[in-house]
């Protein structure tokens, strides 16, 4: 309407304005809606309705510094929406607003947390619109509070300060990303950590951009990135795979063959930095890599599910799922050969432990988390690219995982279910295997357990049922004797009835 007619302003702003700066706090204004927001807001600014510095104080209002904090969705909000209508205010204004907020940054310090990420959050939205080393010594001023805030003793400052930087980069690459580098290279610990969530923001911020070209910059960034594949803090790691992820999605020509060559490298570090790539690769499919530039590495990158340490054979696993939830046809022709046989292997394997923890042992089973995960790969095939797999060889597998642990019976047991109304012929077949299992499930005692326990025992039972339930009511299951007789000791026993009755009402 404003732009079409800007003459509406006065009844845009007394109509519409309102509503908008309510809508502007709300925890849960994202994607489409945050964007029509921007847009609005923005035109306020070019047609005249209202004048910068009134919307920017109404903005700011929106902040509840009442006692109550705000969320960081909703500072983040306010923040761009703060920065984008600086960014289409005139040049006068835009110095005079980066120098107040500059200021109220410094002022405010961590004795008003929330006030000091709002405004670090601002300069950095602002930084990623408009050029800030045009700007005199507004780089370098900004550039110095960032490292301050980096030691502050509030983390939600110290977080807003990382993105803050990584997105003024976006808008002066000369004048933020050198100093990012060369930090990186000095760091450690904690600040380690943030450098990297800034460079990870910086790269996802170009990702967003139209036309959005890196290239240039990919060589500086990447010994980094490289580096730090051998980090032994985990949490480096992730965010390095997720710049390398990122990184592939912009520059897949360039980075692929770096992650191919270190899938393979024999360093004494060969793990981490195979977890490393694992995690990138399974990033990069999340974040849509084109599947005609990554399917000539995916023999390599799949390779990883053959390595010995359980870390990387799991990241490999979710890599999978990545892949064939995202983009099926990347691993279709790879299953037989690659993928099925390790699936059938880590979905039974375990390797159970026991701790001594003085007056008791503990026991744990360090394969629990592959047995989850191709359980995952499984489920999400049979939905995605069911004609890759040999259902009635997974059976054996799938009676195996009824009788493990509860986590692993009640993902199989959604698997079963789901299978009801796709595959049945295959689960009849199988029906007699299931009986054992299904049977202790459904006969579980409570013991002492009471409360939340009892419920949760109560729950266990009341899953066995319904895949006990699902798969009698498939065309010949019940023409197997041994399940059928089965099904019978439990419609007759007294002590199932309330559960099955139960489960009956969920309908």
């Amino acid at each position: 309407i404003l732009k079409a007619r800007p003459s509406t302003g006065s009844l845009v702003k007394n109509h519409i304005l309102p509503a908008a700066l309510t809508l502007s706090k709300s925890p849960l204004l994202q994607d489409p809606a945050l964007s029509s927001l921007l847009a609005l807001l923005e035109e306020l600014i070019t047609s005249k309705a209202v004048t910068f510095d009134i919307l920017h104080d109404m903005l700011v209002e929106q902040i509840d510094n009442n006692g109550s904090k705000s969320s960081k969705q909703v500072i983040s909000n306010l923040a761009e929406c703060i920065a984008t209508i600086a960014a289409v205010s005139t040049a006068a204004k835009q110095n005079t607003f980066i120098k107040s907020t500059i200021s109220a940054i410094t002022q405010s310090g961590d004795g008003n947390a929330q006030t000091t990420q709002l405004n670090l959050l601002v300069s950095g939205d602002f930084g990623r619109k408009v050029d800030l080393s045009s700007m005199p010594g507004v780089a370098d001023s900004l550039q110095q509070i960032f490292d301050q805030a980096f030691d502050s003793s509030n983390e939600d400052i110290k977080h807003a300060a990382a993105l803050a930087l990584g997105r003024a980069s976006v808008g002066a690459i000369d004048a933020f990303l050198p100093g990012i580098l060369a930090a990186l290279e000095q760091s450690s610990g904690k600040k380690q950590y943030l450098l990297l969530s800034s460079l990870r923001e910086f790269i996802h911020c170009y990702r967003e951009m139209e036309g959005g070209n890196l290239s240039s910059s990919v060589p500086l960034i990447l010994p980094h990135l490289e580096k730090n594949c051998e980090n032994d803090e985990e949490g480096v790691r992730s965010m390095v795979a997720e710049c390398l992820g990122s990184l592939a999605c912009l520059e897949p020509k360039m980075i692929l063959p770096v992650l191919e060559k270190l899938a393979t490298k024999d360093t004494p570090k060969k793990v981490v930095v195979r977890w490393s790539v694992g995690s990138a690769v399974k990033f990069a499919i999340g974040g849509h890599i084109s599947p005609t530039e990554l399917a000539p590495f995916m023999p390599t990158f799949l390779g990883l599910l053959e390595e010995d340490d359980l870390a990387v054979k799991n990241i490999a696993l979710l890599m999978v799922y990545s892949a064939v939830h995202h983009t099926p046809q990347l691993v279709v022709g790879l299953m037989k050969e690659q993928i099925l046989p390790q699936i059938y292997e880590l979905a039974q394997l375990n390797m159970e432990r026991k701790i001594n923890l003085g007056p008791f042992k503990h026991t744990v089973d360090d394969a629990l988390p592959l047995r989850k995960a191709a359980l995952s790969v499984f489920a999400t095939c049979l939905e995605k690219c069911p004609s890759s797999l040999d259902i009635p060889a997974f059976m054996p597998v799938v009676a195996k995982a009824l009788a493990d642990v509860e986590d692993i019976q009640l993902q199989t047991h959604a698997i079963v279910i789901s299978m009801c109304s796709r595959h049945p012929i295959p689960l009849v077949a199988a029906a007699d295997s299931f009986v054992s299992p299904l049977e202790k499930t459904v006969n579980k005692k409570k013991g002492q357990k009471t409360g939340t326990e009892l419920e949760r025992v109560y729950e266990w039972i009341k899953s066995g049922l319904r895949v006990m339930i699902a798969i009698s009511k498939l065309d010949g299951a019940m023409n197997n004797r041994k399940f059928a007789e089965f099904v019978d000791r439990i419609n007759n026993s007294p002590k199932h009835a309330p559960f099955l009755q139960a489960v009956e009402d969920e309908r």
